[in-house]
């Protein structure tokens, strides 16, 4: 019987800033999703096989204005993650590989979107490949498996430990650059 996810032997650790995207993930699909494309990583994910993976995710907040951070910010979230060029959508396939995260909350859990604001990601599990489907009703289909697996995993051991990671928590006063290349602007690291 095949395991339907594995667990990864390195951990991917991405930090850089969200692209506003095709808006597809959230206005067709009803999964909406903070897309880093590969070129924030000098072409580093070239040799991730595409699909969807597990981990978790933070979007940085700054002060605002009024001293307060955005809601939601600085928060560890779990997320279920395509790394790919989205097949199902024939003829609109992204030109590069992409990252797009679908931070897993409820509706009041976060504010506003966060076009160019930073995330991190730390993906910790591969669910599936990236596949085309044959409709968009089979695609949601199999994100909503996705979403409800992810949250499943993510609340068990060992990937609930994966919380812990101290590249998901955020220092204003000390930035991450990961170990593998990039620079303060956007950055990687596979690792333990």
């Amino acid at each position: 019987e095949r395991v339907p996810y594995t667990i990864l032997r390195q951990v991917l650790r991405l930090r850089g800033p969200v692209d506003q995207g095709f808006g597809r993930g959230g206005k067709k699909l009803g999964f909406p999703t903070a897309n880093l494309p590969s070129s924030l990583f000098s072409n580093a994910l070239a040799n991730v096989p595409t699909g969807v993976y597990i981990g978790w995710a933070v979007v940085e907040g700054s002060l605002e204005g009024d001293g307060d951070v955005l809601k939601g910010r600085n928060v560890i979230h779990k997320a279920v993650v395509n790394v790919g060029y989205s097949p199902t959508f024939d003829g609109q396939e992204n030109k590069e590989k992409i990252v797009e995260g679908h931070l897993i909350v409820q509706d009041d859990d976060i504010g506003g979107d966060f076009y160019g604001e930073t995330m991190r990601l730390a993906l910790h599990g591969y669910l599936r490949p990236e596949k085309r489907f044959p409709s968009f009703a089979d695609l949601i289909a199999a994100i909503t498996h996705d979403v409800v697996t992810a949250k499943k995993l993510l609340d068990s051991s060992p990937y609930s430990q994966f919380s812990q990671d101290d590249f998901l928590t955020v220092d204003q006063d000390k930035l991450w650059v990961g170990t593998s290349g990039g620079d303060d602007h956007a950055s990687f690291e596979f690792g333990r």
